[in-house]
């Protein structure tokens, strides 16, 4: 009685994915010197998951990077949301301290933009110059941050902004880029003379305002066509100087999360009057945000087409490890073991191919990211060269931003390539007719 029950219990054999299939399908991996082919395959197989995976995580980390350090110079002295109205009176009026209401805004104020020839001694340089309010000044990322955001490339570098807007009709200091510092061989306490083409009318014509500043900073915004052209002046000093008496050209208007301004957008367009304009950032920088995000997803593509033609040397291995293990398939097959059994020993011994390959591209890419400075200064030693050159680039250093979100899809896409890449393989090796294999044995 007792050995008719042992009876069943012994036929129903191992469960799915037993100690003995991992067992198995890890030996196989490590296969014998006449089979050294095999092993040969699956380490080709290894290094291109992991190189696949280590430049799709290096490559979306650094485009990430260059979003973020874009999009944070950018921000750090545009607005997030201009306000354009034919009622210039409104730009300086209540309309402004209602705007600062609105849930979601940071900060309001009226701007004066207007061009000029800003010279020195030495040279002359076009600068693009902005009136602003003092106490909007502070409100402006990089201008402020003269701690984190200058260690970052950004931030006042010489001098400061403690008498900006400080004398008779705003005083005469004014901020200026750091290109513009560089071209005019100036620095922080010198003096620069700005010339204005809108100048006051008088009987022998139109003759250019004129007038010397003296640069009471140096601000760099961590992208060097910024640099070059932007100078800030107090607001009241630039509707003198660019005779705008009837108030301001537009409203800056900061927010707290530029990412997404439509709330913000949507309340400040039932507070203007009628015909006036409120758009962001995205719109007033079209073309240059369309190619940035279509280039995001097109890279996105093709490193994951990258990432899914590695996994297929997958296949190549486990068909000649199929092929050279048709014997043991079917004396295994003889002593009891099922076709989904077969299958599950090969579909563990390319996956974990793919898992392991995945995981140290993973760590790599990850590290990569991580140390993308020493590791730009280390080429520029070797080679001699300056491997990110900020006159090309526009930024003074190869940003990477690890999005973690992205990791986490590298895994999956990874883990899922070789999943897939191990199903015909493996499939084939659960298919072996054990007759058929022994035969000519």
């Amino acid at each position: 009685m007792s050995a008719a029950k042992a009876q069943p219990g012994n036929s129903k054999g191992a469960g799915a994915f037993s100690a003995w299939e991992f067992l198995l399908a890890f030996r196989y991996l490590r296969t014998r010197r006449k089979h050294g082919g095999v092993t040969l395959i699956s380490v080709i197989s290894f290094i291109g998951i992991t190189l696949a995976v280590t430049a799709l995580i290096a490559v979306m980390s650094i485009m990430n990077g260059f979003r973020h350090e874009l999009l944070s110079r950018l921000l750090g002295v545009q607005p997030h949301v201009y306000v354009y109205t034919a009622e210039s009176a409104a730009l300086t009026g209540d309309l402004v301290d209602r705007i600062n209401q609105v849930p979601g805004v940071r900060q309001a104020g009226p701007i004066i933009a207007a061009q000029a020839l800003i010279s020195s001694e030495r040279a002359a340089s076009g600068a693009q110059v902005i009136g602003v309010r003092p106490s909007d000044l502070s409100q402006f990322d990089l201008i402020a941050g003269e701690g984190e955001a200058a260690a970052a490339g950004g931030g006042i570098v010489q001098g400061s902004a403690d008498n900006f807007g400080v004398g008779h009709n705003g005083g005469d200091g004014i901020l200026i880029g750091s290109g513009i510092a560089a071209q005019l061989g100036v620095s922080a306490g010198d003096t620069v003379t700005l010339l204005a083409p809108q100048g006051a009318s008088t009987p022998m014509g139109t003759v250019p305002r004129r007038k010397s500043y003296v640069v009471e900073g140096v601000v760099s915004m961590g992208v060097l066509d910024l640099d070059r052209i932007y100078v800030f002046m107090p607001l009241e000093q630039a509707a003198l100087f660019f005779g705008r008496s009837g108030g301001a050209d537009y409203i800056d208007i900061r927010i707290t999360n530029p990412d997404d301004p439509e709330a913000v957008v949507a309340a400040v367009r039932e507070l203007v009057p009628a015909g006036s304009a409120v758009f962001d950032w995205r719109r007033q920088n079209q073309s240059w945000w369309t190619a940035l995000q279509v280039e995001r997803m097109a890279m996105r593509m093709i490193l994951s087409i990258i990432v899914l033609i590695a996994a297929m040397n997958i296949i190549s291995g486990l068909v000649m490890l199929v092929k050279n293990k048709s014997r043991d398939i079917a004396i295994l097959r003889t002593m009891g073991a099922t076709q989904g059994a077969v299958m599950r020993v090969f579909l563990i011994s390319g996956a974990a191919i793919g898992v392991l390959g995945t995981i140290t591209g993973i760590i790599l890419g990850v590290l990569i990211a991580i140390f993308i400075g020493p590791i730009q200064d280390f080429l520029a030693f070797v080679t001699g060269v300056d491997v990110f050159d900020p006159s090309v680039y526009m930024l003074y250093r190869l940003p990477a931003r690890l999005d973690w979100a992205e990791v986490a899809f590298v895994a999956v896409w990874g883990f899922a390539t070789a999943l897939i890449a191990t199903l015909p393989p493996s499939w084939r090796a659960g298919r072996i007719d054990p007759v058929e294999a022994l035969r000519y044995e």
